[in-house]
């Protein structure tokens, strides 16, 4: 039987906006914060700002669960991500997804409305779990 290890991250971003205006514009501190100029764990320097809303820091679990969770947060936001929509901003829920096995993960119908409520993009980022199992 195959299982998925998953979380999710909302991001934001726009060339020539700093994620302290898109931490302001949403009134919610986020999980993460990357800025023009911040040096990566890579040693890259970024030249774009990036704002981010994760559940990797609850651990990994079921897609649905950490989207639900990351939905739970941003709900009352809505009007405003609309707005920045509309603005120019991209927007995505990155969803890491590590599978064992064969199969993949689902999502409902009522969590597949829920996102669509949202002018956000859905990035299923999918890798396959390798398992010694000796």
């Amino acid at each position: 039987m195959a299982s998925a290890q998953c979380y999710v991250t909302l991001r934001v971003w726009k060339e020539g906006v700093t994620a302290a205006e898109v931490t302001d514009r949403l009134g919610m501190t986020p999980t993460f914060a990357r800025e023009v100029g911040d040096v990566g764990r890579s040693g890259h320097v970024r030249k774009g700002a990036m704002w981010g809303l994760s559940t990797e820091h609850i651990g990994r679990g079921a897609l649905d669960a950490h989207l639900s969770a990351i939905l739970d947060q941003v709900d009352g936001s809505r009007d405003v991500l609309r707005a920045m929509s509309t603005e120019g901003f991209t927007m995505d829920w990155f969803c890491f997804v590590d599978v064992d096995g064969n199969g993949g993960v689902s999502i409902d119908a009522d969590l597949l409305t829920r996102l669509a409520r949202f002018p956000v993009h859905l990035d299923l980022d999918i890798y396959g779990m390798e398992h010694d199992d000796r």
